[in-house]
């Protein structure tokens, strides 16, 4: 092949892979427009916009703060709480399990040694970690476990277990109704899933993980309870 024809042939190679990409930059830029499907976010509500005060207790010390101070239960229904005097807790006369949002005035910090034959949701370790409380009205005092310790190291649920600040006030949007109905544990329809869970503990299982959109089952100190609901409003309240 000649040299001229040689040239000829590498300009047309280039003249074509030029040509070929001025299509496809023209095609893609006169095909329609794809929009892609934008995720709906939910708005705020009141109730997101309530941060619950922690407190990062973790260690006698610390939890040694709380002595003397009103706090609320948000783990209802899941603690046990025990009779305590002289200094001991009474592991053999367990009195119930604390509901949602009870008040306790905490009086005393202990650790002691849980028996065997004790079970419990906090991990006995070498020594439990124990608020020594007194309920309204009430000049008895009881304990119930917040924290354990193993070897050398400790782990305090608090900051699950508590409210610092008084629930009602955290979420005084919500109507007197309401609150009637967390108070007495007693759920109702309209009410949104926080509301319930707030009412009913958090011992709970769903049918499915969309809040606001599904059937939840409650163990409230032992009574059974199905809500449902839809647009996180519950529809279907049957206690069992």
């Amino acid at each position: 092949m000649k040299t001229w024809q040689k040239v000829g042939l590498s300009t047309l190679l280039v003249l074509i892979v030029f040509s070929v990409r001025i299509y496809f930059v023209w095609k893609e830029r006169h095909e329609p427009m794809v929009q892609k499907q934008q995720r709906q976010e939910r708005p705020l509500t009141n109730d997101d916009i309530v941060s619950p005060r922690k407190l990062y207790i973790d260690d006698v010390k610390s939890a040694k703060t709380l002595i003397g101070k009103t706090v609320w239960i948000q783990a209802g229904f899941e603690l046990e709480y025990f009779p305590y005097a002289g200094h001991t807790i009474n592991f053999a006369h367990k009195i119930g399990v604390l509901p949602s949002v009870q008040a306790l005035e905490v009086k005393d910090i202990a650790l002691e040694k849980a028996p065997p034959s004790k079970t419990s949701r906090i991990p006995r370790g070498d020594r439990q970690v124990f608020a020594v409380f007194q309920l309204p009205g009430d000049a008895s005092e009881y304990a119930t476990p917040i924290g354990y310790e193993q070897g050398i190291d400790s782990t305090y649920f608090c900051d699950d277990i508590f409210y610092y600040d008084d629930p009602h006030q955290m979420y005084k949007h919500w109507s007197a109704d309401v609150w009637q109905a967390v108070d007495q544990h007693q759920p109702k329809p309209g009410m949104n899933e926080l509301q319930v869970a707030m009412a009913l503990g958090v011992i709970q299982q769903s049918d499915s993980s969309n809040y606001g959109n599904r059937t939840v089952h409650y163990d409230a100190g032992g009574r059974q309870w199905n809500v449902s609901f839809q647009n996180d409003k519950a529809t279907n309240v049957q206690a069992q």
